[in-house]
C-alpha cells in the first residue's frame, strides 16, 4: 500500500516496513540498475531547504543485467545481507543520504536511513509551532513514532491534533451569532466538518472521511497500514494549518497595506 515507485521506497516506506517485490512494477528492475541519474525532491537537513537529490552510489546494481524481471528477481533475493543507495544534494555534493535494504523471498525490507525520517521531517513542521502551540509536541512526537516504525500509536497523536484544530475553528464559528450550536453539538465529525466548511480548505471539506480514516487506524487497522496511510493522513493535518498561516500573512499584508496607505495620504495632505 502506498508505495507506487522507485522513489516511495525512500522517501514512504517506514524503517523495518517489508515492500513485495513484484514482477508487475519496474520497482524490480530499477533496483538493479546502475543509472545514477535517478533523483527526487526532499528537503535537505543541511542546507535547511528543499532540494534535489541525485544518485551516486547503488550497491544493489550489478554490471550484467537481465532484461526479463523474473530473472532480475531471481538475483535479487541473494542480496540478503544490507546493502544501500546513497544520495547526494545537488545544493552541495557534501550533504549525503544513505537508505539500506535487505532482499529475502521476494521481499524487500528497509533497515536503516541516514538522516532519519523524522530528522528531515521535523524541521519543516517548525512552521507550524506558533499555531499548533501545545500540540506542536505531538506533532513531534507523530513523526517520530512513525520514523520509528510505530503505525496506531502515530495515529493516535494525528487525531488529537486534528480534534483540536477542528475546535479551534468552531470557537471562531461561534462569534457567529447566526452559528447553531446545539446542532454542531450532536453532529458526527465528519457533519462538523461540512458545518464548519467556511473556515476549512476546501479539498479537506471535500475529504473529510480523514477522521473516519484515523480512527479507524487507531481501532482496526494493521500496524502495516496505519503506517502506510501515515504520511496523506498528516497531510490533511498541514493543509489546515497552511490555510491558516496564509490567513495570517495575508492580514499581515493588508494591515501593512493600510498603514502605508494612511501614513502616505496624511503626508500628502500636509
Amino acid at each position: 500500500m502506498g508505495i507506487n515507485t522507485f522513489e516511495d521506497l525512500f522517501l514512504r516506506l517506514s524503517l523495518y516496513d517489508t515492500y513485495t517485490l513484484e514482477l508487475t512494477n519496474n520497482i524490480v528492475m530499477k533496483i538493479s540498475d546502475s543509472d545514477r541519474n535517478f533523483t527526487f525532491d526532499c528537503y535537505c537537513v543541511y542546507c535547511k531547504k528543499e532540494s534535489t537529490f541525485r544518485l551516486y552510489s547503488n550497491e544493489f546494481a550489478r554490471s550484467i543485467q537481465f532484461n526479463d524481471a523474473e530473472k532480475e528477481l531471481e538475483a535479487l533475493n541473494n542480496y540478503e545481507l544490507p546493502r544501500g543507495f546513497h544520495f547526494n544534494c545537488q545544493r552541495n555534493p557534501l550533504h549525503k543520504y544513505s537508505y539500506y535494504f535487505t532482499i529475502y523471498g521476494n521481499q524487500l525490507t528497509k533497515i536503516g536511513q541516514s538522516p532519519s525520517v523524522a530528522d528531515i521531517e521535523i524541521p519543516q513542521i517548525q512552521k507550524y509551532e506558533k499555531l499548533l502551540k501545545k500540540d506542536y509536541r505531538d506533532f513531534s512526537k507523530a513523526i517520530g513514532l512513525h520514523s520509528h516504525g510505530v503505525g496506531a500509536g502515530s495515529f493516535v497523536y494525528l487525531r488529537r491534533i486534528f480534534e483540536n484544530l477542528i475546535e479551534d475553528m468552531h470557537q471562531e464559528a461561534k462569534q457567529n451569532e447566526h452559528w447553531d450550536d446545539k446542532l454542531y453539538q450532536k453532529s458526527r465529525m465528519d457533519d462538523k466538518i461540512k458545518l464548519l466548511q467556511d473556515k476549512l480548505p476546501d479539498v479537506l471539506v471535500e475529504n473529510r472521511a480523514i477522521y473516519g480514516i484515523m480512527s479507524k487506524g487507531i481501532h482496526e487497522l494493521s500496524e502495516v497500514e496505519c503506517k502506510t496511510l501515515f504520511p496523506d493522513v498528516k497531510l490533511g493535518i498541514e493543509l489546515i494549518l497552511d490555510e491558516k498561516l496564509y490567513e495570517q500573512e495575508k492580514q499581515s499584508k493588508r494591515k501593512a497595506f493600510s498603514s502605508f496607505i494612511a501614513n502616505t495620504a496624511a503626508k500628502l495632505k500636509s
